[in-house]
């Protein structure tokens, strides 16, 4: 078999006649391709004269940061340089970014501006945007909204000038994403502010920053608010100069890596900064008897932890002192929970704020917790076994706390009527299933309880059964106090449980139950590959 020299994708003999600026292969010393995409340097031949295109006439495409056509990072910039370009011959609006590789059919519709449905489908949310004026070389930048999809192959093409090219993202040895937190998706209100977070602590740093293109010049600094988030990045930046109605239209992007050349780099989160949403200003909630103002929320102080209800407004909060260094965006109205405190000990907090304008409001919080207590919660639900229903079905209850948990007069209750449950105590870190007299600890079609699981049978669970099509679950004490909450969805397939991400994850916040393989009598195991 003849092997052939892997080359560099092209461009067409359409684009060569429409504009000598498409796109060809690159010395290796500037650009490395895909095996199959390399190929040795040469100067193209302009199709209809035959009048060679000098080799430093050509585009070049470079990666920033820099990194070879076949292993590019996620997160990234797109740089053409284009010598000779005019700026009347080169349109930003007409450069594309497609996943997948492209054809030179795909590349005159692209010229022509004339995508079709399934082409527009493939193109990722980009921004373009020149720089540099002539007579000195125009550089064409376009950068995706999000990340790219490891292993996948991406086009680069433009209409004007005509170019195209391929890319592939690496599958492994990128530096690590971390998501920007605020403000939140489509209720950004502020230009000058973004935050990054990951899970793992930073290193010190203030670096200058810019936000492209044409944005506010600033700086990135570890920490979420002040020195509170030492896992977080923030950028904060002077607010751009626009007419007015103008600044509505800009998205802008941060830059593509924190940390560059270190052992710390890190992406950032690439979804755009924009004005999407008018100032909502965080207005102090309004406590209830049992709770406390803490910052402009309330809380329920306890033992080991503090029940935390953030105000109706999208807020990010920043918490530090005893141990603690958190940083959360929630939405309005939504609970957290701080923890582990140690009980009947005093507790100072320094607690910050920040609204989606970039707001930023500074309080200190001071309480004592209280002796140490039971903590039961509903923390698994098989409403859809594949055994024989309602038989199989169970109710995972966990106890959280330091102490036993006395369950005589507790009632489980779902949207048709209630099951009160026998008088049994649940050590510490100890779980109850709650089950139907019928039940079968293995009854090899769904995963079996351990043998030293706590049984609890009861006549029946559930008005007629727990629903398949997901309903709320209620744990009520003997004086009618809910203790705790499962919701209704995310509805489960046949098989599957519904599973508390962590003990303390509060029972109305987003995220806080997933469908899971069922861990009947044990700890719940995330992130399993479900089909």
């Amino acid at each position: 078999m003849t092997q052939h020299p892997p080359t560099c994708p092209s461009c067409t003999p359409r684009a060569l006649r429409a504009l000598p600026l498409a796109l060809a292969p690159l010395a290796a010393s500037t650009l490395s391709c895909a095996p199959e995409l390399a190929a040795p340097p040469r100067v193209h031949e302009e199709a209809d004269t035959g009048t060679a295109v000098p080799a430093d006439a050509v585009p070049e495409l470079q990666i920033e940061p820099e990194a070879p056509l076949d292993a590019a990072p996620p997160v990234l910039r797109l740089r053409v340089r284009l010598p000779g370009a005019s700026l009347e011959g080169v349109d930003p609006a007409r450069a594309l970014i497609i996943r997948g590789k492209i054809s030179a059919a795909h590349l005159r519709h692209i010229e022509q501006g004339e995508l079709s449905k399934a082409l527009s489908e493939r193109v990722v949310p980009s921004i373009a945007w020149l720089n540099g004026t002539p007579p000195g070389d125009l550089t064409l930048t376009i950068a995706p909204l999000a990340p790219l999809a490891p292993g996948e192959t991406y086009a680069v093409a433009s209409g004007s000038p005509v170019f195209s090219h391929h890319i592939q993202i690496a599958t492994e040895g990128s530096p690590p994403v971390l998501p920007r937190l605020w403000p939140p998706p489509g209720a950004g209100a502020s230009l000058g502010l973004g935050v990054w977070c990951g899970d793992a602590p930073l290193p010190e740093t203030v670096a200058a920053a810019t936000l492209e293109p044409g944005g506010p010049a600033g700086e990135l600094r570890r920490g979420a608010v002040d020195d509170i988030g030492a896992h977080c990045l923030r950028f904060e930046g002077e607010l751009p100069s626009t007419a007015p109605g103008e600044a509505d239209e800009l998205r802008l992007v941060g830059p593509p890596v924190a940390f560059p050349g270190e052992p710390a780099t890190v992406s950032l989160d690439p979804r755009p900064f924009a004005l999407e949403s008018e100032p909502l200003r965080a207005v102090a909630a309004a406590c209830a008897l049992d709770e406390v103002p803490l910052g402009p929320g309330c809380a329920q102080v306890a033992d080991d932890r503090i029940r935390v209800r953030s105000v109706d407004a999208p807020l990010l909060w920043a918490i530090a002192g005893e141990g603690l260094d958190e940083v959360l965006a929630l939405r309005p109205g939504e609970p957290f929970v701080l923890a582990p405190f140690p009980p009947l000990t005093p507790v100072e907090l320094a607690i910050a704020t920040v609204d989606n304008a970039g707001r930023v409001e500074r309080r200190t919080f001071s309480t004592m917790t209280l002796a140490p207590m039971p903590h039961v919660i509903i923390n698994e639900v098989l409403a859809n076994p594949v055994g024989p229903e309602p038989a199989q079905e169970w109710v995972e209850l966990y106890n959280d706390g330091e102490v036993p948990a006395e369950l005589t007069g507790y009632v489980l209750a779902d949207v048709g009527g209630e099951t009160e449950l026998p008088s049994i105590s649940l050590e510490p870190g100890a779980y109850a299933l709650v089950v139907n007299e019928a039940f079968v600890s293995d009854d090899e079609l769904d995963p079996p309880a351990p043998p030293e699981a706590l049984l609890v049978r009861v006549p029946r669970l559930g008005s007629h059964g727990l629903s398949n099509s997901g309903e709320p679950l209620k744990l009520m004490d003997g004086g009618g106090v809910v203790l705790s909450r499962s919701p209704a969805t995310p509805e489960p397939k046949a098989g599957m449980s519904l599973a508390r991400v962590r003990p303390r994850a509060p029972d109305s916040s987003a995220g806080s139950f997933v469908t899971s393989w069922p861990t009947p009598g044990r700890v719940n195991i995330m992130n399993q590959e479900i089909p």
